[in-house]
């Protein structure tokens, strides 16, 4: 969307606001802010000016030799839990299958509905031409910090916190990125869609900290390898325990190489990944190797096809709390061995209806249980399935329902399962 007369007025106006207050503030003049800008009800006038000044879309405009982007969305999440609820991660906002209540503990057999705004999120991003090519930035977050101190009782509130930040310049076949966001050993084409962040067992879920550099062999068509955040490799129980441990000590990042293909018949992309372990003075590495693909079966249909296999593999294998490694009974650094699959279909019903049915399984080699790495909460098989509607009401607003079953067994031999529902209405701009 470009901007309209009214709304670079409006723009123009808040930068001269800010202008003055910058000019007093430096000539460190005592001054009223509120006379310079009336505060709430003037920034609400001017932002709905803005967001009214053409077809809703993300607020496009140029800042010399910068093109600067503004969007993001607000939506409402239903979550009814039956027979079993999650607290974790985010007070239970999400639903990692991994996190499944065991049959028999507290938070299991018991229902639960709540209601939440805290997916919402923000954006800004830049693209500007210079000498070298063309340098974007990305910058986004979302209301998922669990800071809540004043509860549900009356406000609700969460804390806004940072999902990506980053550069990323693009001289021709050439793409350097720096900076926080997806990790090169995910595949976002590959993954079944889900109603929030989590999915079924085995899709990988990270965002972290990296350098990365893309040689793009075509459209579609590229090699990347990156050095990625090494932290949190270690764990030391489950399901719920993230455990780095005071000897623990990350040396190297962790390394990933990936191969991606698109056309418009189908998608593939093999990945690697290298990690190594400290601890006690002792290291260990671990690998991981993943395979994602989708194929478009005509009309908007897709089928996704994923496998995840690894050792000492650990948080790589999904929204999930499974080991990298451990310390063994004899006193030892050792790796903890991960498998799974994972796949589903999206059939497209009508042009703006789609129904998507997915599943996977996973397994966390027992020996590590064995050996003393895992203790007997650890999770040792999981599986789920889900299955979702998506409505697109206008281009800008979604309806989603769904429902997700999940099942888990832990090392001790213990099992649970849960099913969550869910319903959603997303409004992007």
């Amino acid at each position: 969307m470009r901007p309209t007369p009214k709304s670079k007025i409006a723009v123009l106006w808040l930068l001269t606001r800010f202008a003055r207050v910058r000019v007093c503030i430096e000539r460190n003049e005592k001054i009223m802010i509120k006379r310079i800008m009336p505060a709430a009800p003037v920034a609400v006038l001017v932002l709905m000016l803005i967001l009214t000044a053409g077809p809703v879309a993300a607020f496009d405009f140029d800042v010399r030799d910068t093109n600067v982007s503004l969007g993001g969305y607000a939506k409402l999440m239903l979550t009814y839990d039956r027979d079993g609820t999650v607290t974790a991660p985010f007070n239970g906002d999400l639903y990692s299958i991994y996190g499944t209540p065991i049959d028999g503990s507290g938070s299991a057999e018991k229902d639960d509905m709540r209601m939440s705004a805290r997916e919402s999120r923000l954006y800004v991003k830049t693209a500007t031409e210079n000498r070298y090519g063309l340098f974007e930035t990305y910058v986004e977050g979302d209301f998922f910090a669990d800071i809540d101190s004043d509860g549900p009782t009356w406000s609700n509130s969460h804390g806004f916190r940072l999902r990506h930040a980053y550069g990323k310049l693009t001289m021709g076949h050439h793409v350097l990125l720096a900076g926080q966001t997806w990790s090169t050993f995910m595949d976002l084409a590959g993954a079944v869609p889900v109603m929030d962040f989590s999915s079924d067992p085995g899709m990988t879920f990270v965002r972290q900290a990296q350098v990365r550099y893309q040689y793009n062999l075509a459209k579609g068509h590229y090699i990347a390898f990156a050095a990625e955040n090494p932290t949190y490799g270690m764990t030391a129980a489950g399901p719920v325990s993230y455990v780095h441990g005071d000897d623990a000590e990350d040396k190297m990042p962790d390394l990933v190489m990936k191969y991606f293909y698109a056309d418009k018949r189908f998608h593939i992309s093999p990945k690697i990944l290298a990690r190594r372990f400290e601890l006690d003075g002792d290291s260990a590495y671990g690998y991981g190797l993943s395979l994602t693909s989708h194929v478009n079966i005509g009309n908007g249909h897709k089928v996704y096809l994923n496998f995840l296999y690894g050792d000492g593999i650990g948080r790589y294998a999904g929204l999930g709390f499974n080991a990298g490694a451990g310390i063994n009974s004899a006193g030892d650094i050792e790796t903890v061995e991960f498998s799974s699959i994972n796949g589903g279909v999206s059939l497209a019903l009508k042009k703006n209806l789609r129904w998507v049915v997915g599943a996977g399984y996973s397994e966390q080699n027992e020996d590590g249980y064995d050996d003393g790495i895992l203790t007997a909460s650890a999770n040792k098989e999981a599986f789920s399935w889900h299955t979702n509607l998506y409505w697109n009401i206008t281009p800008d607003i979604q309806w989603a329902g769904g429902v997700t079953f999940g099942e888990v067994e832990n090392m001790g031999g213990e099992e649970g399962d849960m099913t969550r529902i869910q319903s959603y209405l997303k409004y992007s701009f």
